[in-house]
């Protein structure tokens, strides 16, 4: 086959992706060889199925219909980096507007996006306790509404 298909030249990469894909198949605890050939007759099959991949690639036309590709504006993805100073200047907000008491539970659902029983558990308190003080962190936040972005604090505030 990979005479015919005058892939002389590629006949060592298709022999190493063949063995490579026998080895997985045989080293799953679930594949049994079901024939007494040894496996010789499925090893056939995986090379011919390898090799028929590599001719139906070969043969494929890469040219594209289109003469020229549209230019289309891509917006760059903000970096961790960014994310992070936001996230460190939502905390300090909060840190100077919310009390001892209020800030664990403002910073754990605001910055942290936890929800009620997720700050319970990682504050050590009960859900309820921590569903009244979040109506508390709204209420101080209550003044700051026109100057507090929703994408970036959520529905916090409303």
């Amino acid at each position: 086959m990979v005479r015919q298909a005058r892939m002389q030249y590629m006949l060592e990469d298709l022999v190493q992706t063949c063995v490579l894909q026998l080895v997985r198949a045989w080293s799953r605890p679930d594949f049994a060889l079901d024939r007494r050939d040894g496996g010789r007759a499925f090893a056939r099959k995986v090379m011919r199925d390898v090799i028929a991949d590599a001719v139906r690639g070969r043969d494929r036309d890469l040219s594209s219909p289109v003469r020229e590709f549209p230019e289309v504006p891509v917006e760059a993805d903000e970096g961790d980096h960014a994310r992070e100073v936001r996230l460190k200047a939502i905390d300090r907000f909060l840190a100077e507007k919310l009390t001892d008491r209020l800030y664990p539970v403002g910073r754990l659902a605001i910055v942290e996006g936890l929800s009620q029983a997720e700050i319970a558990r990682c504050l050590k308190i009960d859900r309820h306790t921590v569903g009244r003080r979040f109506k508390d962190v709204c209420k101080a936040l209550e003044p700051y509404k026109e100057t507090i972005y929703d994408e970036v604090l959520g529905d916090v505030t409303s």
